[in-house]
């Protein structure tokens, strides 16, 4: 088997869609070992390399430019995201060849930065997969588009019932609303979500435009 065979098994062990931009918490450490961990969206271009923004000279992005490594922590607790932000004193790690690696994630996938490209306002960092280390069968990642999608389709049920029973601003309030759920869904889902999200629009203008 060769190498990119063995990282590409590795980072399947996620249940990851290729196109899916992942909510997941990127620990890293600097130069003196002091552990640093930060909510971050992860974009997977492929099943073992995705892209994160960094806005500015982030913590994230200076440990990862001098040591070139770290970890995206899977995580399925809001809490501990905001536990990052807001209280990272409360935050555990465990250390794996130099890596903080959060303690009660689900999975961990250990990346080597490849490059850092500076798009003007944000710093896209290309990263690959090199490991992963799963504590339970094909853990899952969250991503907003799913739960942006289910809200819109929810929301779609009560447009036909403004509709049909003449409520016309209602509808059209409610419309703008899924219009803001389907664009977290374009802008995070992987292609399957995305065709989905199309037809849900295209049936949302349909009933719309008989409003109008």
């Amino acid at each position: 088997m060769t190498s990119d065979e063995s990282r590409l098994n590795l980072a399947r062990r996620v249940n990851i869609s290729v196109g899916g931009l992942y909510e997941v918490i990127a620990s890293t450490s600097d130069l003196d070992g002091r552990p640093h961990a930060a909510p971050m969206g992860a974009l997977f271009l492929s099943h073992d390399s995705f892209v994160m923004r960094s806005y500015g000279e982030t913590t994230t992005l200076r440990n990862l430019r001098a040591n070139r490594r770290g970890a995206l922590n899977v995580v399925d607790d809001v809490e501990v995201f905001f536990n990052c932000v807001f209280r990272p004193h409360e935050l555990s790690f465990k250390w794996s060849n130099g890596i903080p690696l959060l303690r009660g994630a689900r999975a961990w996938l250990v990346f080597e930065l490849e490059e850092v490209i500076d798009r003007g306002q944000y710093y896209e960092m290309r990263c690959s997969v090199v490991d992963v280390k799963a504590v339970r069968p094909r853990p899952r990642p969250i991503c907003r588009a799913e739960a942006s999608l289910l809200e819109a389709l929810i929301h779609y049920t009560r447009v036909k019932y403004y509709v049909a029973t003449n409520r016309k601003a209602e509808a059209h309030e409610l419309g703008k609303l899924i219009d803001h759920h389907l664009s977290i869904v374009e802008r995070t889902g992987w292609p399957k979500l995305k065709r989905i999200a199309k037809d849900l629009r295209r049936n949302v203008l349909s009933l719309l435009l008989d409003t109008s």
